[in-house]
């Protein structure tokens, strides 16, 4: 049952291509880079982050998404660049994104706005086994296209099209918020009968001193192709700038708790966290629900201020 279900899930993001969005992680507020390259370096420091995603678990076939983050400031370029990856499978589908960014920094206010633009690749590959549910043989199917190799009944399409995307960032030691475009030029796949879509990114965030103590870290992602929308929306609390907690709901889908660490390594803090989404869209009854994994380090290239100390002879 669980693989009639994915496999009509499937069929129906085929149906309608043209609107399809792009992967999630709930962890999207510690990946800004991927999806908006304004955010390239604007922390001034040396990060890199990884993120995983089983979606949909108990599925044959279910979504699997891996990304890789790299972002840095550059003085002499006056911004920052950034390398980012993401593996994304969804039963016979898989897509390979690669981009590389670079933002302008400039000081607004009492914060920083990082212009940005990236650029890359994305490849997207379909290679199934067909079966007909009557018996009939699948090569007499002219839809189906049939590997060479040992005649087995395999479409073995790919293609590959450019990509870009320009996104505006705004960070300050409290708030941050961004707005971008991604799949600019919105290039078609022929040999998928396939086009990719412009999407729009909408996020803001903001850490509250509750205590000194406790620091409260509300947040949301609004994503959009124009012709569907989704809202994710986080809170959580951070204790001792070590340990957090929270949840996040993504409306009409799921509800994700969320806890993590942080510690001191070096000149650098390394951070991870694990999310489990709770599906409450109509999939509840079949999928055991997803896993969300992030891992996180940055640090710092200045050296910290020496301390000076002298002794005032009259005290001695």
């Amino acid at each position: 049952m669980r693989k009639i279900v994915l496999t009509l899930a499937i069929a129906a993001s085929s149906l309608f291509a043209t609107a399809q969005q792009d992967y999630q992680f709930t962890h999207y507020m510690f990946d800004n880079l991927s999806f908006n390259p304004g955010y390239a370096g604007i922390t001034n420091s040396i990060c890199g982050t990884m993120l995983f995603r089983q979606q949909w678990a108990g599925f044959d076939g279910r979504p699997q998404t891996a990304l890789i983050n790299v972002h840095a400031p550059v003085k002499i370029l006056r911004g920052g660049v950034g390398l980012t990856y993401v593996n994304d499978q969804l039963g016979f589908e898989k897509n390979n994104m690669v981009r590389l960014s670079y933002a302008y920094h400039m000081g607004l206010g009492v914060g920083t706005l990082g212009i940005g633009l990236s650029a890359g690749i994305i490849q997207k590959s379909i290679n199934a086994t067909w079966i007909t549910p009557d018996g009939t043989p699948a090569s007499q199917d002219d839809a189906i296209t049939v590997d060479g190799d040992a005649g087995n009944i395999t479409s073995g399409l790919k293609d590959m099209v450019p990509d870009f995307n320009l996104g505006v960032f705004y960070r300050t030691n409290k708030l941050y918020m961004g707005i971008s475009a991604t799949h600019l030029g919105q290039f078609e796949m022929d040999q998928l009968n396939l086009q990719n879509v412009h999407h729009y990114w909408i996020t803001g965030g903001y850490n509250y001193d509750m205590t000194p103590d406790f620091k409260l870290r509300p947040s949301v992602l609004i994503k959009s192709d124009a012709a569907s929308t989704q809202i994710d929306l986080n809170v959580n609390v951070l204790w001792k700038d070590m340990v957090w907690a929270g949840v996040s709901y993504r409306l009409g889908d799921a509800i994700a708790p969320m806890a993590g660490y942080q510690t001191k390594i070096g000149n650098g803090l390394l951070r991870l966290g694990y999310a489990y989404d709770v599906t409450t869209s109509k999939l509840k009854g079949y999928s055991n629900g997803s896993h969300d994994i992030f891992l996180n380090y940055c640090f710092s290239m200045e050296k910290p201020p020496v301390i000076q100390k002298s002794k005032n002879p009259r005290f001695l």
